[in-house]
């Protein structure tokens, strides 16, 4: 009796597996190819002899016998998926689709390839003689790739949440080096609002004390995008660089478009070549 009940509990325990029609057919699919290959490489229990070519599909032999197998099987998944959609699927759910699927294949194989002089139930026997171990090998085959692959699948998913998850660095002071390296201008990343080429200076345009400031750097504008990558800096022109915490707006003027930013009366031009880069920075 503890045995009975233990299996009983067993077979009422959740299985994750084969609930959505994408994996019944995924599983359909391959009990198919591993059937017609089985059937193909290793022509079991004398299959060949079993098979009687008087059938009305006696022209395509053992391929023929692969085909019918493969749509019955898509058949019976299919009937399984909407009588057991609206349930939570248990381990004795899939155990009553295995004997879904066997009998579902072993009825009409047992019509089409019969012997006259046999009754149906004699074929029907024989038939579910090789049907079932041949389902059985598939059922723990794929059963056991299906998990592998879950697993994996669920695995790669909790490692890309946990990398979402991960707390972003948070930046004290943005440090800002002239050509040389040599440090010119600490600012905090909000103080920082945008960069501006001139010739062979970059001129920094910051706050100070609520004022915005200037402060002429001898260097290029490629040197400071390079430097300021990870700092939510990007390039919008040629010319500019910007600091999208201070953007407070992206308008169309004519046919480009124009930055505003807090604090600066003069709006910033986008080139058309930045266009998707700045908006795909400010929208994620």
């Amino acid at each position: 009796m503890k045995a009975l009940r233990h299996i009983a509990k067993q077979a009422c325990q959740p299985f994750r597996l084969l609930a959505t029609l994408k994996q019944r057919m995924v599983f359909a699919s391959g009990m198919f190819v591993f059937s017609l290959l089985f059937l193909l490489l290793f022509i079991p229990f004398n299959i060949t002899e079993w098979i009687v070519y008087t059938s009305p599909f006696k022209v395509l032999q053992l391929p023929g016998l692969g085909v019918i197998v493969g749509i019955l099987i898509y058949i019976s998944q299919l009937l399984q998926y909407f009588l057991f959609r609206n349930k939570q699927l248990k381990v004795y759910h899939i155990l009553i689709g295995f004997f879904i699927d066997t009998v579902m294949i072993s009825i009409p194989l047992s019509i089409l390839y019969s012997i006259p002089a046999n009754s149906f139930w004699i074929e029907f026997r024989q038939t579910m003689a090789i049907v079932v171990p041949l389902a059985l090998l598939w059922y723990i085959l794929g059963i056991s790739l299906m998990t592998l692959w879950n697993n994996y699948y669920n695995k790669e998913i909790s490692i890309s949440r946990q990398e979402d998850l991960k707390p972003t660095i948070q930046v004290d002071r943005i440090n800002i080096k002239d050509g040389n390296g040599q440090l010119r201008l600490s600012l905090r990343p909000e103080d920082l609002i945008y960069f501006e080429s001139a010739d062979n200076y970059v001129i920094v345009f910051f706050r100070k004390n609520q004022r915005i400031s200037r402060e002429v750097v001898r260097n290029s504008l490629k040197n400071i995008e390079t430097d300021l990558n990870a700092y939510n800096c990007v390039r919008c022109h040629r010319s500019f660089i910007v600091n999208i915490a201070n953007v407070t707006a992206i308008k169309k003027k004519g046919r480009s478009y124009i930055i505003e930013l807090d604090g600066i009366d003069s709006p910033i031009p986008i080139s058309r070549g930045y266009v998707k880069i700045v908006n795909d920075l400010l929208n994620p």
